[in-house]
């Protein structure tokens, strides 16, 4: 078949394509534009209908008439509206005819009849449809029949948009069978010419994937088909080249990630080094404290002991007050932990093992709030403290611990948190049961803690409060007493909205032997007695 004979079949088929289609076009667009529009007319009618039934019984016909009039001026299709009313098992009493630009007309037919009820719209153009007429079931004793009429301008006007452009494209479809000769000249010998060209261009830009389709066995396509297996060739080279350059990226790349991560490890073992570092300051700090704790603790031995003395002669008179009595048995039960807090610094030496035993936690909670109280009472007076713990629990009634330590620990984070909240914040201590351990929490509604500040209060001598009003010892002293009792201890804590400080203990008690060496019991002990960071 030659090119000239594939250009006639190809003008005939179009020619004929595009005629029949507009014809089928037409017709189709025609039905669905008049079933469109009495469907439409018919919802409408309905929603007029049902419209009407939320008219009261004793409505009057001024009603029914400014509806029948809103109805004309919301949609402009209806042609006319009549109402005709009459009671039940009557012939119709009304008639109410709504003309639009019209006065209502209403038209009476018995004594017991409504005024009729009709409106039509002054002007309308194009033909009328056949009308639409429902029955109303209204309100009372009333009933009611609706007959709409409704005009096919619109539809018509359609169907005459829809003509002009049939007509329209009859003419396009003349003036493209003229030029579609040409056309299909460039497709079939001309595309074929500018792909080939197209195709060389892209290649000299680089990019060997491109292809031409072969889609004939005519010259055309066997250049095509010559033009992609050079292509192809040239192809497979560059994919060799990319690959080793592939290869050589991927082991750049392998070598980089390896050295990161060395880098990462690196600065991991700089962190361990420096937190070692501080740990081991925090040691010798502790340490030398001892030293100076063991030097005070001889000093101040001698007047305890006569302090206490008296104290007890004082409680072997027989006339004593209560109350005075009662004073003063707390005095020398103070100043006997104290006279313990001496002899420990004396035997400070010595590695710490906690003497555990069953403990009651509720009870020493409040023994530690009360013991806070005495020690600061202008503090407690300033904030409440608040005690969440369910005392009849097991597990928190048996903890086996060291209860001096763990009082000691309580004290000094009671005393923290009060010393961190003013007179409208809340102290918050709780206690739970957490698997193998007991948790108890200190809260408060304080000032919080910045976050530098946060990575060092454990630190020993490191303070918050000021010069004068801290010592920076409590929360050391606090970690090693928590490591003694095989637990551990943290904090979170947000600039102004307050901290909160976890103790974690194993329900079972410490292990046996402690590894880790813990602080002296009189560094321990100086945090019942005023020692806080």
């Amino acid at each position: 078949m030659t090119v000239r004979t594939k250009i006639w079949l190809i003008a005939v088929s179009v020619a004929l394509t595009v005629f029949v289609s507009s014809g089928i076009r037409l017709y189709l667009t025609q039905a669905r534009i008049l079933k469109e529009a009495q469907t439409s007319a018919e919802e409408l009618a309905h929603d007029i209908a049902e419209d009407l039934k939320s008219v009261e019984p004793d409505a009057d016909d001024r009603e029914f008439e400014e509806k029948l009039l809103g109805y004309l001026n919301r949609h402009s299709r209806i042609v006319r509206l009549d109402l005709y009313i009459y009671r039940e098992a009557y012939t119709p009493s009304s008639r109410i005819v709504a003309p639009r630009g019209d006065r209502p007309e209403i038209t009476r037919f018995a004594p017991l009849a409504r005024p009729p009820l009709g409106f039509t719209k002054a002007s309308v153009g194009g033909a009328q449809s056949e009308p639409i007429e429902l029955a109303v079931d209204l309100k009372g004793p009333w009933k009611a029949t609706l007959v709409m009429k409704w005009t096919l301008g619109p539809v018509e006007s359609a169907l005459q948009t829809e003509k002009r452009v049939s007509m329209v494209t009859g003419v396009v479809l003349l003036v493209a069978l003229t030029l579609l000769s040409g056309l299909i000249t460039n497709r079939v010998i001309g595309r074929p010419l500018e792909g080939l060209a197209g195709a060389m261009r892209d290649v000299e830009g680089g990019d060997l994937s491109r292809r031409i389709p072969v889609d004939t066995v005519d010259e055309f396509g066997r250049l095509s088909h010559g033009f992609n297996r050079m292509l192809e060739r040239l192809s497979r080279a560059d994919a060799q080249i990319r690959a080793f350059n592939q290869r050589l990226a991927g082991e750049i790349q392998a070598a980089t990630r390896d050295l990161s991560e060395k880098n990462a490890t690196l600065n991991q073992l700089n962190r361990l080094l420096g937190d070692m570092r501080r740990d081991n300051a925090s040691k010798v700090r502790l340490a030398a404290l001892g030293q100076l704790a063991a030097q005070l603790a001889h000093e101040i031995g001698t007047p305890l002991s006569s302090v206490s003395g008296h104290l007890q002669l004082a409680l072997l008179q027989r006339d004593l007050q209560p109350v005075l009595r009662d004073r003063l048995e707390v005095s020398s039960r103070e100043i006997e932990r104290i006279s313990r807090i001496v002899r420990d610094y004396l035997d400070s030496t010595r590695p710490l093992e906690p003497e555990t035993q069953a403990t009651d936690l509720p009870r020493l909670l409040d023994e530690a709030i009360e013991l806070t109280h005495a020690v600061d009472s202008q503090v407690v007076g300033r904030a409440p403290v608040v005690r969440e713990i369910d005392r009849q629990d097991a597990a928190l009634r048996d903890l086996v611990t060291d209860p001096g330590l763990l009082r000691q620990i309580l004290v000094n984070l009671l005393t923290n948190a009060l010393d961190a909240v003013d007179r409208n914040g809340r102290v918050t201590v709780a206690a739970s049961p957490e698997e193998n351990n007991v948790l108890i929490t200190v809260s408060d509604t304080g000032h919080g803690i910045p976050a530098d500040d946060l990575k060092r209060i454990f630190e020993p001598f490191y303070t918050t409060k000021g010069r004068g009003k801290g010592t920076g010892l409590g929360l050391a002293i606090c970690r090693q007493l928590v490591a003694a009792l095989g637990g551990n201890i943290s904090v979170e804590s947000q600039p102004g909205r307050g901290s909160t400080f976890f103790v974690r203990l194993p329900k079972a008690g410490p292990p046996t032997k402690t590894a880790t060496k813990a602080t002296s019991e009189p560094t321990r002990r100086a945090v019942a007695a005023g020692g806080r960071s």
